[in-house]
């Protein structure tokens, strides 16, 4: 095992003793209740000959995902009946996998932060809760701004009324 490995475990298996990583639950989650997915728009990483068609976006757009504690219910992929949640704070360059600080598709550099503004990040880092449902992470953005990214697409959620 190479000392930078030990070095990377040892430092994950010290904040996990002292709650400094979570495994969200009912109470530790700020995304727990109704949302509705209120709009989609094409990511910036997106490469415009290859955006694919709507047919997923109209799909989603208008539909709920409800966040309980142990599932969440909502068109697939997002929704599970056995739920388990992991919360950890991104900066801007980290939202989407990455994607946002990827180069363009001529390899100019991107500008993740300003890239993750325009998108309604407003903060240096945000909350960002992954569940075992699906790949989808879901970036909080405020109490009522939830984006998450899905087949070059990125997806906004607002609480539901």
């Amino acid at each position: 095992m190479s000392p930078v490995r030990f070095h990377s475990r040892a430092a994950l298996i010290a904040a996990a003793c002292l709650g400094l990583t979570s495994t969200a639950n009912a109470r530790g989650v700020d995304i727990i209740g109704h949302w509705v997915i209120a709009k989609a728009q094409i990511a910036p990483w997106a490469d415009p000959l290859q955006r694919g068609g709507p047919a997923e976006e109209r799909r989603l757009v208008g539909r709920t995902v409800t966040f309980a504690p142990r599932w969440v219910k909502g068109p697939a992929p997002l929704g599970c009946a056995r739920a388990t949640y992991a919360t950890h704070h991104d900066t801007a360059d980290l939202l989407f996998e990455g994607a946002l600080a990827e180069p363009d598709r001529d390899g100019k550099p991107r500008n993740a932060h300003a890239l993750a503004r325009a998108l309604g990040m407003t903060t240096r880092t945000v909350e960002t809760v992954e569940t075992s449902c699906s790949e989808v992470a879901y970036h909080l953005f405020s109490p009522t701004t939830l984006v998450f990214g899905l087949n070059n697409r990125i997806y906004t959620l607002r609480p539901a009324r």
